[in-house]
């Protein structure tokens, strides 16, 4: 008999996922069928380690995390689980269950010689490495790599052990619960626990998020940090540089969260990859204009901007110097787009960063949405940071009303009685008299004006949606009981989150499997949350 279908293992399972027998049932036969994948791949007699690595949705706070906001996130119950054992060289070797992912093998040391470099960032930059992963492009095997070779990096004097693994999964790809991720976590845990390193939780979070950069996104720990952090029955609400666990919020009773698969694949690849490092440059370049106007316009010290503000979120977070007035008057005069050429002649400072952010993506045909970013990330960390009070208060309304607000940011067509109809925040609600009209309503001796301008209550324009997300998204808000709904994750393509009430869940599930799903040829693809606990490691 194995731990799996021992009592020990079954209060095991229920410390992670609870009293739901049948999820239960479901995740011990998955744990069984990966052990015994392993022992036929590699033998029997082994001392191992079973890890899990769950799924997240992020409730509030998207595109954030990597500039200092406050994020929202739920562990859900899709999960990598990982069989390791220690090897006595330093070569890894991967198999799966599925055969859509086929065996790899990678040694460590090998990877190590192919950049002198002993920065991680110069060494996922330099020319060996960036071809490698170049043309591995999309290998799962680049994940397992992000992961075990940070910790290599974390500590250089000492030559981890290589690993023979098993992997399962059930996290849908590209879809925006964060499958790729969950393999960086799992990976960095098998590491760690084998190698038995002295890592902390919170280092493990942002050399994760670090070490994802290897396969060439430039994102956050959020989606790390969700997976380790992970509470069930619980929002975790983090910000990052440096990480904090602020605090757990309980999730509501009276109502659900309903994740809806758009079915159209997110995928970090070619033109998707460039047009997700695009909008992280734009974030970069909005801050360094923010300083600049700041610096001429109204007396700011550069030398002090430099060395106090690092991230968009330290606006925010400073309040006293930084009141959401200036910030209206900052956005009025940054302009509503810019060009490589303006950006290198505005901030000549600046161009050896600007350089090193343009290698990361296309250039841009119109230039960068500056202004309209630049409200997006400032009102989305904003949102995520007060998204905390109404939950706490269960005015799911008022917390229902920040998702679409939230949404509406991302958005690119809006769907009025079945037709689609562009959507573009750029002509509307960043203009120079849209900031006015804020302004005055800021200064407003009126407490109800005041508050309609509040930061929190702007989209802005980050674009990163896709008609089928809108679309699901529309379809939600047309349902009676639904409060809220915006999409999750890097965007796209991916899913949405639906805020239902409990009462109205199956309704909406009807609609959306009719109105989505059935009408546009899908199989349905829509689930209620279910809170998990964070990603563990087991003996066997």
């Amino acid at each position: 008999m194995t731990r799996m279908e021992s009592d020990d293992g079954s209060k095991w399972l229920r410390k992670i996922y609870g009293d739901d027998e049948e999820l239960i049932k479901d995740r011990r036969q998955a744990c069984l069928r990966v052990l015994r994948t392993f022992v036929r791949r590699y033998g029997t007699g082994r001392n191992v380690i079973l890890v899990r690595s769950p799924s997240r949705i992020n409730v509030m706070g998207v595109h954030a995390e990597h500039r200092r906001g406050e994020v929202n996130y739920v562990a859900h119950r899709r999960e990598i689980l990982m069989v390791a054992e220690p090897r006595t060289d330093d070569t890894v070797v991967l198999g799966n269950t599925s055969r859509s992912f086929p065996k790899r093998t990678f040694n460590i040391s090998e990877e190590r010689k192919r950049s002198r470099h002993k920065d991680w960032l110069k060494y996922i930059d330099s020319p060996g490495v960036s071809k490698v992963v170049q043309e591995n492009r999309g290998d799962w095997v680049n994940y397992v790599k992000s992961g075990v070779l940070r910790l290599q990096f974390f500590c250089l004097r000492k030559r981890l052990k290589g690993m023979n693994l098993m992997i399962e999964g059930d996290i849908p790809r590209s879809v925006g619960l964060s499958s790729s991720s969950a393999l960086v976590v799992a990976s960095a845990m098998a590491t760690t626990y084998l190698n038995r390193l002295r890592v902390t939780a919170g280092e493990l979070v942002e050399l994760c998020g670090e070490g994802e950069w290897y396969v060439g996104t430039r994102g956050g720990a959020g989606d790390h940090a969700a997976m380790i952090m992970g509470r069930r029955g619980y929002i975790a609400h983090l910000r990052f540089f440096p990480f904090q666990l602020l605090q757990y919020v309980p999730l509501p009773k009276t109502h659900s969260i309903v994740i809806c698969n758009s079915l159209r694949q997110a995928k970090k690849s070619t033109a998707e990859l460039s047009a997700y490092n695009e909008t992280i440059a734009a974030y970069g370049t909005v801050l360094m204009l923010i300083k600049d106007i700041l610096a001429k316009d109204f007396g700011f010290k550069r030398t002090w901007l430099d060395r106090h503000i690092k991230h968009l979120g330290d606006f925010n977070l400073d309040k006293r110097r930084f009141p959401e007035v200036l910030l209206y008057e900052i956005l009025k005069r940054m302009p509503q787009r810019i060009t490589r050429e303006e950006l290198l002649e505005r901030l000549p400072r600046k161009r050896d960063a600007l350089r090193r952010m343009f290698r990361t993506h296309d250039k841009p045909r119109d230039g960068y949405r500056a202004r309209a970013v630049a409200m997006f990330g400032l009102s989305e960390i904003a949102r995520g940071a007060a998204c905390v009070r109404p939950l706490k208060d269960r005015d799911y309304k008022l917390f229902g009303k920040l998702m679409y607000i939230s949404h509406d940011g991302d958005r690119i067509v809006r769907y009025v009685r079945g037709r689609k109809v562009p959507w573009d925040n750029e002509t509307t609600q960043v203009t120079d008299a849209y900031l006015d009209g804020l302004i005055n309503k800021r200064k407003s001796r009126s407490k109800r004006t005041r508050q309609g301008a509040q930061l929190m209550l702007q989209p802005g324009g980050y674009r990163c949606s896709s008609e089928e997300l809108d679309h699901l998204v529309d379809i939600a808000a047309s349902v009676k009981g639904v409060v809220g709904a915006g999409l999750t994750g890097a965007g796209f393509g991916g899913c949405v989150l639906v805020l239902v009430k409990n009462s109205s869940a199956k309704s909406f599930l009807s609609a959306v499997r009719r109105r989505y799903y059935e009408a546009r040829g899908f199989p349905f693809g829509a689930e209620v949350c279910t809170s998990v606990a964070g990603a563990c490691a087991v003996e066997i």
